[in-house]
């Protein structure tokens, strides 16, 4: 008789919860971004820092990551990731009620922590609560969930806005979410906390550092394509195609539903291929539709949520599969390429915006692919060759 496999279900409640509220804060500045920008007199330069300051912090939480993790239990660094993520919509709601600048670079500026914590935190949660028989598809579902954090985000803002109530509204009420959750969670006793695993430093193989930059560089690059499209399609669709922001907004929903339903699927069926063969193909795939996109076939752009759908969970497994040891590490440098890549591509996003317009701007979704595509290329042949020399016999 096959035996069932085993999971820890009160780490993967916290991973899944964790990235549902993550989700649902980070997509919901997507269709309230231009009326934020409006209400606080923003422009599209000063916008974008807004999304860089949170990605900076995210990112300097994740390089600190080994820091803050070596004295919290995973369960309590997502408990403290979830406060920082309630304490943010509360200022994102207080600043456009009080229409304070500073109030919002703080709501930006406290996400950013939480994002850091929550994002390192639920996927060290998977590795460890799942067996490896069913982490590809662990991660896929979890990731699912922020699939459908992301679909819910725009049609609640849209629902908020039918009965007449403002953006900040949207927020207050993101923010009571987060008390909540912390009721709702397992509880558990202080012997049965999980605390992350760090890398023996006495280990004879060591991952070479240029190797895991180019980890970081990879899905950092894929991240910031996908955020492109989510964080800036209705901006892209009102200001360059002259659609309305409700009309823009089924777009983005569209988007989300692809992303949800790909991930969801992947995490029910175990898909038959290399995960390498997956993230190529997701790639590829991703590339062709933003191009149709641009010639004017705009419901392309939603479903670049399907072919972008498999590739972050499928590159997880794929690290956690050809670096067991080292997951810590290796997540930690592609968390802090996420990072690095969502400041720059929101600084430039705004910049580009300014100076040559949306559509052009809309253009870094497809050079973002590309570069992931040259550099999940590069990765995979290194990890190859990384893995033949971990296997050769050692000198005595």
């Amino acid at each position: 008789m096959k035996e069932k496999p085993h999971f820890n279900k009160a780490l993967l409640f916290c991973a899944f919860a964790g990235l549902f509220y993550f989700g649902l804060i980070d997509n919901g500045r997507g269709p309230a971004y231009p009326e934020i920008l409006r209400g606080l007199g923003f422009s599209n330069r000063e916008g974008s820092f807004l999304f860089a300051l949170t990605s900076l912090l995210s990112f300097l939480l994740t390089i600190f990551s080994h820091k803050w993790l070596k004295n919290l239990s995973l369960e309590v660094a997502m408990k403290w990731g979830w406060a920082f993520l309630s304490l943010s919509a509360l200022f994102y709601g207080l600043s456009g009620f009080l229409v304070s600048g500073p109030l919002i670079i703080l709501a930006s500026f406290i996400q950013g922590i939480g994002m850091g914590m929550t994002g390192m935190t639920m996927n060290l949660m998977v590795e460890a609560a799942s067996p490896a028989s069913h982490r590809r598809r662990t991660f896929s579902a979890l990731h699912g969930t922020y699939g459908v954090a992301s679909f819910l985000a725009p049609l609640l803002y849209t629902w908020f806005k039918d009965f007449g109530l403002s953006w900040p509204h949207f927020f207050f009420a993101l923010a009571l979410l987060g008390p909540v959750i912390f009721i709702a969670a397992p509880k558990t006793n202080d012997d049965d906390q999980i605390f992350s695993h760090i890398p023996d430093p006495n280990l004879d193989f060591k991952l070479p550092l240029p190797f895991l930059i180019i980890l970081g560089l990879t899905v950092g690059t894929y991240v910031a394509s996908e955020i492109v499209v989510s964080s800036r399609l209705v901006l892209f669709l009102e200001e360059g195609q002259a659609l309305t922001n409700k009309e823009a907004s089924y777009y983005l929903s569209g988007f989300f539903i692809a992303l949800m339903g790909g991930r969801l699927f992947m995490g029910l069926v175990d898909i038959p291929f290399h995960g390498s063969s997956i993230l190529l193909t997701s790639l590829l795939s991703t590339m062709t539709l933003l191009l149709l996109g641009h010639q004017g076939y705009l419901f392309c752009f939603s479903l670049t949520g399907l072919s972008m759908s498999v590739f972050f969970p499928a590159f997880m497994d794929w690290l956690a599969d050809s670096f067991p040891r080292d997951f810590q590490k290796t997540t930690t440098f592609v968390l802090s390429g996420i990072g690095l890549h969502l400041v720059l591509m929101h600084l430039g996003f705004g910049q580009i915006a300014e100076k040559l317009g949306i559509k052009k701007a809309m253009g870094l979704a497809t050079l973002l692919t590309l570069a992931s595509l040259v550099l999940t290329l590069i990765s995979l042949s290194w990890t190859k060759r990384l893995q033949a020399i971990s296997k050769q016999p050692k000198e005595s």
